[in-house]
C-alpha cells in the first residue's frame, strides 16, 4: 500500500465523508471519502482514488492489498487556494467563489512537490509547504527561492 501523508489530521476511524469544502451552493463540492478503518492521523497506508462527477470532485481513501511503495501527499485547503511551484501534481480540483479570493482546493502530490498557499486577497506573504518522505513540512519564505535575495 502507498504511504499517504495529509496536511491535516483526518478522522480515519469514521467511514464515509470525512472532509468537504464548497464555495457556494452552486459551486463545485470537494469531498474526501474514507473507506478504511485506521487511527486518526497525518499518515496512513491506503490506495487513493479520484472521481469528477457533475459538480463534485472526490478523493477516495481505499483499502489496498497491492504492493504500491509510493509516498504521496494529500493536501486539503478550504481557504484561498494554492499553486504548485515545483514537483508533480497527480490530481487536483477547486471550488472558487465568495469573498475576496476564496477558493477551496485539494489534490494528490508526489514527494518533492512545493506548494504556495495564498492568503486573503494576497495581502500577506503566502505559506509554503513541501512534500517530503516524512510528510508535509513548512518551508520558510526565504528558503523558497534564494536566488531572489539581493546582495548589498
Amino acid at each position: 500500500m502507498a504511504k499517504i501523508y495529509s496536511n491535516i489530521e483526518l478522522s480515519l476511524d469514521n467511514q464515509g465523508e470525512i472532509w468537504s469544502a464548497s464555495n457556494g451552493a452552486t459551486k463545485r463540492t470537494l469531498v474526501v471519502i474514507n473507506k478504511i478503518n485506521k487511527q486518526p492521523g497525518l499518515m496512513f497506508r491506503a490506495k487513493l482514488g479520484t472521481l469528477d462527477k457533475g459538480n463534485h470532485s472526490f478523493i477516495f481513501i481505499n483499502e489496498d492489498k497491492g504492493d504500491d511503495n509510493r509516498i504521496l501527499g494529500l493536501f486539503l485547503n478550504s481557504s484561498y487556494a494554492y499553486q504548485v511551484l515545483d514537483g508533480k501534481e497527480l490530481f487536483t480540483n477547486y471550488s472558487s467563489g465568495g469573498y475576496g479570493n476564496s477558493c477551496s482546493q485539494f489534490g494528490i502530490y508526489e514527494v518533492g512537490t512545493l506548494l504556495e498557499v495564498n492568503t486573503y486577497k494576497n495581502r500577506n506573504t503566502p505559506s509554503y509547504y513541501r512534500m517530503t518522505d516524512n510528510g508535509w513540512v513548512d518551508v520558510p519564505v526565504h528558503e523558497v527561492n534564494p536566488s531572489e535575495i539581493e546582495e548589498v
